[in-house]
């Protein structure tokens, strides 16, 4: 592939013998193209910001986010193939950063704005007024105890002084209104008067779940738009008190929900949890490969039901995703039973090794975070 050099420096098209193109068949070629570690399109992504073409030469401008130099390569690499196979002689793929804009600056702050036409997947992304730290909690598959980690994280968080809340986003299977023993909160779920839903309190925790909301079965039917447009909705929609930690559940895998998150507000950091086995290691790095593609950081790596399983795996994603490993969870057979029951293991049991583990991690976490400056909480206690 040859790409010609100004007199400036400067990359630059030149026309070139072969089939004529037209923008049409660029975006059509690049919508065969997805995402390294997601399952969506460059094109529906909102990504491609511009196509230049001269005769068979092409230009592509892309708006992503990550600094990760494999993923860029990978990108330049599958357009410049995809677009010789529809005739292009000379390919130049161009990789910007899109601009982030909330809703309190004025739209003259844009630095850089989309084309007429072309949708920014990032344009309505905003930060929780009265949050100071979003949190997503995912995994690579289902069953490895991402929600029992969710829940007990933010406990031993909460047990820390900090004001923490959760949001229950697993829209396809919610659980943590079973693991807080709090199914028949749904009837007790409030609207404030701009519509606003107002969180239930439990055990400390300000708690919203998709499971409050969805009816019996009717996950099983949604899809792709239906699930972004709910999620954003839904995580822009909760009167949250003062938080200073807000977990996020997230479904396993790497679909629309995460991604939807991510477009609709601001995420600090990601907690990819795993079990010691080969395969769901894998699957939990591509999780954490997922959250670093969107420009999360990921904030740390916990590997639940140790022992039980092998041990190991955790640490090896953490290395290969070069992210902190904050600890291994022993499996321990009465968490399961706690959880069916609606009472936590660090409620249940305040003094076992499982408990004592999460304290560590609820530790790491918070210094992560920068906060071992007084908490919101702290705060609010003393202007009252």
């Amino acid at each position: 592939m040859a790409i010609d050099v100004r007199s400036d420096g400067k990359e630059g098209l030149t026309a070139a013998a072969g089939a004529m193109l037209d923008a049409r068949r660029v975006r059509e070629a690049l919508g065969r193209i997805s995402y390294p570690g997601l399952e969506r399109d460059l094109v529906s992504f909102g990504m491609v910001k511009d196509v230049e073409i001269c005769g068979a030469a092409v230009r592509v401008r892309l708006a992503i986010r990550t600094d990760d130099a494999t993923i860029r390569e990978r990108l330049r690499a599958l357009i410049s193939a995809q677009l010789q196979l529809i005739g292009a002689t000379e390919v130049i793929v161009e990789i910007v950063k899109p601009a982030l804009v909330l809703p309190s600056h004025p739209p003259a702050a844009r630095a850089h704005s989309p084309r007429a036409g072309v949708p920014d997947p990032w344009a309505e992304r905003v930060r929780l007024g009265r949050v100071r730290h979003v949190i997503a909690v995912g995994a690579g598959k289902g069953g490895v105890g991402k929600s029992t980690v969710a829940v007990n994280l933010a406990l031993a968080l909460h047990r820390r002084g900090l004001a923490v809340g959760m949001l229950d986003a697993d829209i396809y299977g919610p659980s943590v209104p079973t693991l807080l023993g709090i199914e028949s909160a749904k009837h007790d779920v409030r609207m404030t008067a701009e519509k606003h839903i107002i969180p239930v309190s439990v055990h400390g925790l300000a708690i919203i779940s998709f499971g409050f909301f969805l009816g019996e079965g009717s996950p099983a039917i949604w899809r792709g738009p239906m699930v972004s447009k709910a999620v954003k909705q839904f995580a822009r929609g909760v009167a949250w008190p003062e938080l200073d930690v807000l977990i996020v559940d997230l479904p396993p895998g790497t679909g629309d929900i995460p991604l939807s998150l991510v477009q609709a507000v601001e995420v600090r950091g990601a907690i990819v949890v795993t079990q010691p086995p080969r395969l769901a290691a894998m699957e939990a790095q591509k999780a954490g490969e997922m959250f670093s593609t969107l420009g999360v950081p990921v904030l740390g790596v916990v590997e639940n039901m140790t022992g039980a399983f092998g041990e190991g795996g955790g640490a090896a994603v953490a290395r290969a995703l070069a992210a902190p490993f904050l600890g291994s969870i022993l499996f321990d057979p009465m968490v399961v039973g706690e959880g069916d029951a609606g009472t936590p293991t660090l409620l249940a049991r305040v003094d076992c090794e499982f408990s004592r583990v999460f304290d560590v991690m609820a530790g790491t976490l918070a210094d992560a975070l920068d906060e071992r400056v007084a908490p919101a909480s702290a705060l609010r206690r003393t202007r009252e």
